[in-house]
Formats: C-alpha cells, sequence, structure tokens
C-alpha cells in the first residue's frame, strides 16, 4: 500500500521524461550530485549545459545509460568513427594516472588522456578523441567533467 508521501513521489516521477529519468539514474550511479536548487549560479549554468546536451544525445539514441556507464554512439559527423559505439567508464585509479606526464600548461592533453581514460582507449591511440568532431567530442568531455568535479 502506498502512503501519500510514495504516492506524490511516484506521480512527479511520471512528469519526468524517459530522458531526464535516465539522466537522474546515471547521475545517481555515479554520486554526482544533480539538485541544481543547491548549486550556485556558475556551477548550475555548466551542469544546465551538460545536462541539455546529455538528454539530447539520449533522445537521439546516442547514450544508452547502463548502470555507472554510459554507452555512446559516434554521430556521422565524426566521420572516421561514425556508428562505433564507446563505453565511457567509472574512473579508477589508472584513469587518473592517465594525466600524468604532461606539464601544467598541457591542459587539453591532460585532458584528452583523461577522457580516453575514461573510454579505454590506450593512450597511443589518444586520436580517437582529439579527431572526433565537436558533438561527439562534447558528450566525453562532459562526462569527463561530471567526474573531475565531484
Amino acid at each position: 500500500m502506498l502512503d501519500a508521501e510514495n504516492s506524490s513521489e511516484i506521480s512527479s516521477n511520471s512528469e519526468i521524461s524517459f530522458e531526464e529519468l535516465e539522466f537522474r539514474n546515471y547521475c545517481e550511479a555515479n554520486e554526482f550530485d544533480y539538485d541544481e536548487a543547491a548549486m550556485d549560479a556558475d556551477t548550475r549554468g555548466d551542469f544546465v549545459k551538460i545536462k541539455k546536451r546529455f538528454l539530447k544525445a539520449i533522445a537521439e539514441k546516442r547514450i544508452v545509460v547502463d548502470g555507472d556507464k554510459i554507452v555512446y554512439t559516434v554521430s556521422e559527423k565524426s566521420s572516421e568513427m561514425a556508428g562505433q559505439k564507446l563505453t565511457i567508464h567509472r574512473p579508477n585509479g589508472r584513469t587518473l594516472l592517465a594525466m600524468d606526464g604532461y606539464k601544467d600548461i598541457q591542459q587539453q592533453n591532460k585532458l584528452q588522456a583523461y577522457m580516453a581514460a575514461l573510454c579505454r582507449i590506450p593512450r597511443n591511440e589518444i586520436n580517437k578523441i582529439s579527431s572526433l568532431d565537436k558533438k561527439d567530442y562534447q558528450i566525453i568531455q562532459d562526462a569527463a567533467v561530471l567526474f573531475l568535479t565531484e
């Protein structure tokens, strides 16, 4: 039997789109704070941009949430990798080590190494990340940012 509190929660959840629900599930599985009301204005603005791109990619069936992972299908905009699936995993120590060996002034190199490691792409194949179209690159970067800011 449902009490009033659970009933209203189910009612409000039924008003949430599938895309929003999948995004929330991904956030919860990875312990990301997605309470926009609790964020300061700068953080909220950045988070909303990330969320908007994720929701669009989910709607386009380019992102499939699989627990704490995302399976991302590369768009036709990235001609060399179009249609390939990249799994974006939770980071581990090896992922963090991917940023080692770069100078402090090589922030983009560090970020791309981290992004490649999230996708389990070997370090000598980082060009797979750097050659992606902005549309595809941005999704992987967004996932990296969510992990790096938590």
